[in-house]
């Protein structure tokens, strides 16, 4: 995933060398969807909003026709390349329905798309936590007046992955984070179901910085 994600990385070296060091690099909104049938929960989708800055590194390596959408045969060279690598690191996901926290157990399905205009800019960061500490919030991922590197305004890269579930559940959770701090990975609050609940994990966490611990955040759903 990090070899993927490289031209992202050079990019910001290229830029703010002092910020190359920084975590996160890439901002990722998060939206869950858990998907029922019966009275039970079935599947857990997640959708990925990369930040526009990041999208803009992204997306011109996918898009390879420039028509500002991915064809069928785009998304599955982006799936074949991407999926069996976050794979490897469980997706950066940990479902729980009622026992103990697994990952994934099966690959996804998988979609992708361009949110253009950009549905996702992400707020200021707190400037006195961790290594951002005194670090202004670089303007490319400015919530007042963000601009992506392009003359037509911020876009976003937008992954869709649904699991299935190894059972049908009535209770499900799904905690998504990066322990580097790589990606700093956020749930969308407006964009939680009826029914489910938004929190902080208590043990999945990342501490790029000694004493500086990000924990992941969780979303519990239970139907009657």
């Amino acid at each position: 995933m990090r070899r993927l994600l490289a031209p992202i990385v050079a990019v910001l070296a290229m830029l703010a060398p002092a910020m190359a060091f920084a975590h996160p690099h890439i901002v990722v909104q998060q939206v869950v969807r858990m998907i029922a049938k019966d009275g039970k929960y079935t599947h857990v989708e997640i959708e990925w909003r990369f930040d526009p800055f990041s999208s803009e590194v992204e997306i011109p390596l996918i898009d390879e026709d420039k028509d500002g959408k991915f064809s069928a045969r785009e998304t599955k060279l982006l799936s074949d390349e991407m999926m069996p690598e976050l794979g490897k690191y469980g997706y950066l996901s940990w479902i729980n329905t009622g026992a103990k926290d697994f990952r994934p157990p099966k690959p996804p399905q998988f979609s992708a798309r361009i949110d253009d205009p950009a549905s996702f800019i992400p707020p200021e960061w707190d400037r006195n936590a961790g290594d951002n500490a005194g670090m202004p919030m670089p303007p490319n991922k400015r919530a007042d007046g963000a601009q992506a590197p392009r003359k037509q305004g911020p876009r976003n890269l937008v992954y869709v992955m649904r699991f299935a579930l190894p059972e049908p559940s009535k209770l499900v959770s799904i905690a998504t984070f990066d322990p580097e701090d790589f990606i700093r990975i956020e749930v969308d609050k407006a964009s939680v179901q009826a029914g489910c609940t938004l929190g902080k994990h208590p043990t999945h966490k990342a501490e790029f910085v000694r004493g500086y611990p990000i924990f992941a955040d969780v979303v519990t759903c239970q139907l009657p």
